[in-house]
């Protein structure tokens, strides 16, 4: 993967970024996070790889950006999770998660269990909260998934939610469907392949079909490949 600056350059900017904002006492150093900035790096890899825009991917290769917002809010989600998935400061952890909400405004606890593919865009004031997430996932500004009395969403491969959306409680969205802009939907199953709207009456309007998918848009050509070929679905973007 192209990076914008050396590994252990990216290492020291993460902990002079974390130290100067919780100066509590108890700094964490680049050796802190030697193991999970290089697993953090290959998972972002790995994901960059399946997202069809040329700021991310090019030419099959990888690059990430630590000044391009987008990227540093991705890769501080996954640099947080590979500390705590690899038993590492609790603290450390901690603060790259409240890091991540001092600079981006985005709310994704360290044990959410997001996909290895997914994307989000302009992710001020999203809130994703414990769902059960699934690849191919494209997330805007201002989103909240999250539960009512403990009980979360779960979202099916290629989901996207549009800008100021909400999935809440006890609802699940099926594969390749979108919830557009603005749209709240609250202890409701959505099935696949179609896009919720929010009517001129302000009551949800569901339609079926994938052209306002939102997720096509970011993961092109592997999205049309899961779509066709994924849990028996024989549906074929390209003819949408």
């Amino acid at each position: 993967m192209q990076t914008s600056i050396p590994e252990k350059s990216l290492r020291d900017y993460v902990c002079t970024q974390v130290n100067t904002l919780f100066p509590d006492g108890n700094p964490i150093s680049s050796i802190d996070l030697e193991k999970a900035v290089a697993e953090a790096l290959m998972r972002l890899e790995y994901c960059f790889q399946k997202i069809r825009v040329r700021r991310y991917c090019l030419d099959g290769q990888a690059n990430f950006g630590h000044l391009y917002s987008d990227h540093y809010l991705m890769f501080l989600w996954f640099l947080s999770n590979s500390l705590w998935r690899g038993n590492g400061r609790s603290d450390a952890y901690n603060k790259i998660y409240l890091l991540n909400k001092c600079l981006h405004g985005f709310d994704c606890a360290f044990d959410t269990a997001l996909p290895d593919i997914f994307i989000v865009i302009h992710g001020v004031g999203t809130v994703l909260g414990k769902a059960s997430y699934s690849n191919f996932l494209a997330v805007y500004h201002g989103c909240t998934v999250g539960q009512t009395q403990g009980i979360y969403p779960r979202l099916g491969i290629g989901v996207g939610i549009g800008a100021g959306a909400a999935i809440i409680g006890r609802s699940c969205v099926g594969d390749f469907s979108s919830v557009g802009a603005g749209c709240a939907v609250l202890n409701t199953d959505i099935a696949a392949n179609t896009s919720v709207l929010q009517g001129s009456d302000g009551k949800l309007a569901i339609r079926g079909g994938h052209v306002a998918a939102i997720a096509k848009e970011y993961f092109l050509d592997e999205f049309l490949y899961a779509a066709t070929y994924s849990n028996g679905n024989t549906t074929d973007l390209r003819q949408t």
